[in-house]
């Protein structure tokens, strides 16, 4: 196959042209860029907290764009290792890094769960973006990271994440998913939670920092904290989703097994995470390098405000024969009846809130009859 030269922030890179699959001699996702983007965002933001030179892991490099662009664009990245187990592409990860000029890159090409445990607690951040599940690398990265370290860790298995192969979903994350209007918050709740039980079995504790579903791939970004009470306080906040297919209710709750007040028992999904995906004050710092990120970042921010459940608009009006309306006219509404709400990263259609599901309803329904 041939290759081409592209350009993608402040990186230049050859890459082999053609369709994108498993087995290209080097896998380069040109989709994925909005996740380096706001990769390399997040790690600008955690850089203003700290003057502290960052050593980097990208753990399955492909042709070294992620790793690269790290070196290129976030001042207090000093050294990063990119790695990927294909010969074809520890080639070009090398003459990719010669051509962008980069100090402090180490190129390797290592199975990724050999040369994480060559490395205990060595690394400030490691970056994992598998074609498919991260869970095979979880338990070495949670060695390899440092106290106060970041882990970003992307998942394209979708279907088991969002419950339409649930019991692949059991089977490499140890809880089931469930296929509602809210599937894809779910499956980032699932794993989530698979992170935060992997981490603390070496006393680390996960604090989500910004967790967010995008098209194809689910995206978790955050910090690691050695710490026993950390990693209690993380156990602590794993739960389950109870949900009702009879009428829409849905909750968090310790226990998998209860009767939805109209009667019907409810579905679960879980164990998950039932904390906040968002942290307040990290989306604060973000600086989008974009409008599409500024975007995305307004909305993280105001959702970031509201504890509540997500919904998604047109489930709610499906189930209850209702005609569907704009997300923004509900979320002014439910403000205005003293609730906190907004819209969510999750979809066009979604919105977070505290406000109960009947009251959401009956807004609805008064949108209706004007």
């Amino acid at each position: 196959m041939q290759t081409k030269q592209i350009h993608e922030g402040a990186a230049k890179v050859h890459i082999y042209e053609g369709k994108i699959t498993k087995k290209d001699p080097v896998f380069f996702n040109p989709e994925m860029k909005f996740n380096r983007d706001i990769s390399i965002a997040c790690l600008k933001a955690v850089q203003m907290r700290t003057d502290e030179k960052m050593i980097i892991c990208d753990l399955l490099s492909g042709c070294g764009i992620r790793g690269i662009r790290y070196l290129l664009e976030v001042p207090s990245v000093d050294y990063a290792l990119l790695n990927d187990a294909n010969p074809t592409a520890f080639k070009i990860i090398k003459k990719n890094v010669e051509l962008n000029k980069v100090t402090g890159a180490v190129c390797e090409h290592l199975e990724g769960n050999i040369l994480l445990s060559m490395h205990n607690n060595k690394f400030n951040f490691i970056d994992i973006d598998p074609f498919g599940s991260p869970a095979p690398f979880l338990d070495n990265a949670a060695r390899a990271v440092r106290h106060n370290g970041l882990l970003g860790i992307t998942a394209t298995d979708l279907g088991p994440l969002a419950g339409t192969y649930p019991k692949t979903c059991l089977r490499r994350y140890g809880a089931m998913s469930l296929k509602t209007d809210v599937m894809h918050e779910t499956g980032v709740r699932i794993l989530t939670g698979h992170i935060i039980r992997t981490l603390s079995k070496y006393d680390k504790g996960f604090l989500p920092l910004l967790c967010f579903c995008s098209r194809h791939y689910y995206r978790i970004f955050g910090k690691v904290k050695k710490s026993r009470s950390c990693a209690d306080n993380a156990v602590a906040a794993l739960g389950y989703l109870l949900y009702c297919r009879k009428c829409g209710k849905r909750k968090y709750s310790l226990f998998n097994k209860e009767l939805c007040a109209c009667g019907r028992e409810y579905d679960y999904a879980g164990p998950l995470y039932t904390g906040s995906l968002i942290d307040i004050d990290f989306v604060q710092m973000i600086e989008p390098m974009d409008s599409k990120m500024e975007k995305f970042v307004d909305i993280l921010r105001e959702e970031s405000k509201v504890d509540g459940l997500l919904y998604d608009i047109h489930e709610i009006c499906s189930l209850n024969k209702l005609d569907t309306l704009k997300r923004d006219y509900l979320v002014t509404h439910l403000k205005e009846k003293g609730y906190s709400a907004s819209e969510s990263a999750f979809g066009g259609h979604t919105i977070r809130t505290d406000a109960p599901l009947n009251t959401i309803i009956k807004c609805i329904k008064k949108k209706e009859s004007i």
